[in-house]
């Protein structure tokens, strides 16, 4: 402990011993009295009504009126055994709660009727999943992969499994953001899984990381934000049904792999895919720190991006560039 505690501490046990005899605790009033400057008194004071020694007592002159150290005791057990009883009833609560979890999503690996929530909490979990499930893949697997680029092993781990599912008949469906196929390995992947005949269409946004699996098993990202973070396998045709319909919704709207690659032109402007990407997430609301972590690019990067843009289109605001391009046609999101 230090000197100024031990002083602050000292002037509190002088003030207590006297508290019968004062009329004023004003520091203004003590100070002078004691030869303290003030605010040593008002910590002093503080710490005697920290510890329960000194109660507030707003009806009577001094403010305060001392308690017995047993009493200040007492108030303190009294304190700690109230907080342990809220901490008592909300762990009860969430028992409840957990347990009703439990009764109608039981975690459990293996597939049976009702809906089912197995953990996989991380990313080499998610991957050893993915792959016990492919052997029992029977007639399709929808994906969505917004973000950027994934490890190149696990691209290529990626083309032996798709391949072999291929072969066995079993229709695949896959979107990725435009950009992701400007990374040479990933377009490499894509263009053999084409080429093998699954269905690859990308698009200059994707809300969230999903696969689906005969419309049954859906497998989503316990953090949106972070894939590391492991994935909720969830076995339930109603949760699957409504994730094929968020799917179908972006697969409608997104360009074939490899004609969606190119930049688009519209009336006078050409814009790379990148740039369609952020000024569609730029018209939806989206903030700048939330395009920037879809395109896997920085905030700075994303700023230099938008201001070339505005210089291009002759500009002064964003709200200006999305007229012009919505005049051009860029923002009518419409299927064509």
């Amino acid at each position: 402990m230090g000197a100024h505690a031990r002083d602050s501490d000292d002037l509190a046990r002088m003030l207590y011993w006297t508290a019968d005899k004062r009329l004023d605790w004003d520091a203004v009033t003590v100070g002078p009295e004691v030869g303290v400057e003030p605010e040593q008194v008002e910590r002093a004071v503080g710490r005697l009504a920290e510890l329960g020694l000194l109660v507030p007592a707003p009806d009577m002159d001094p403010g305060y009126v001392p308690a017995r150290p047993e009493q200040a005791l007492m108030r303190l057990l009294s304190l700690e055994e109230q907080i342990l009883e809220e901490a008592r009833s909300r762990l009860a609560s969430s028992r409840d709660l957990v347990g009703a979890l439990m009764r109608n999503f039981p975690m459990q690996s293996r597939a049976d009727k009702g809906a089912h929530i197995e953990l996989l909490l991380s990313g080499d979990e998610v991957n050893c999943f993915i792959e016990s499930r492919a052997d029992g893949l029977r007639y399709r697997q929808l994906a969505m992969h917004p973000g950027g680029a994934p490890p190149q092993e696990l691209v290529d781990e990626m083309v032996l499994r798709d391949t072999e599912v291929l072969s066995r008949g079993v229709e695949i469906k896959a979107l990725y953001p435009h950009h992701i196929a400007r990374t040479e390995y990933v377009r490499d992947y894509l263009t053999e899984v084409t080429h093998q005949g699954g269905s690859i269409r990308l698009a200059p946004y994707l809300p969230i990381r999903m696969i689906v699996v005969d419309d049954q098993l859906a497998i989503l990202p316990i953090d949106p934000k972070d894939s590391s973070k492991g994935a909720f396998a969830i076995q339930s045709s109603e949760v699957a049904r409504s994730l094929v319909e968020i799917f179908d919704f972006h697969w409608h709207s997104a360009s074939a792999f490899p004609e969606g690659c190119e930049g688009e032109s519209f009336g006078r402007f050409s814009l790379t895919s990148q740039e369609q990407a952020i000024v569609r997430m730029l018209a939806m609301g989206a903030k700048d720190e939330s395009v920037a972590r879809q395109l896997s690019i920085s905030p700075r990067t994303l700023s230099r991006i938008v201001s070339a843009l505005l210089d291009r289109l002759g500009v002064q605001s964003r709200f200006q560039a999305a007229v012009q391009l919505t005049r051009a046609g860029l923002l009518d999101t419409r299927e064509k």
